[in-house]
């Protein structure tokens, strides 16, 4: 897997890839409010936490 805040990139085993974009204008946000859970390259499994979105306020 690669991450990068609001986009992640999953690759199969297969070598099928999937880009995901989280959110509407999130570049604006520096990577605010985003928290990669794996770390670049790392394998995960279906039900996996990947991403959190959280909220300041």
């Amino acid at each position: 897997m690669v991450s990068n805040t609001d986009t992640f990139e999953i690759r199969a085993a297969d070598g099928e890839e999937l880009l995901i974009h989280i959110g509407i204008d999130t570049v604006k946000l520096n990577g605010k409010f985003f928290k990669s859970c794996v770390k670049q390259e790392q394998p995960v499994k279906k039900g996996n936490l990947i991403e959190k979105m959280y909220d300041e306020s």
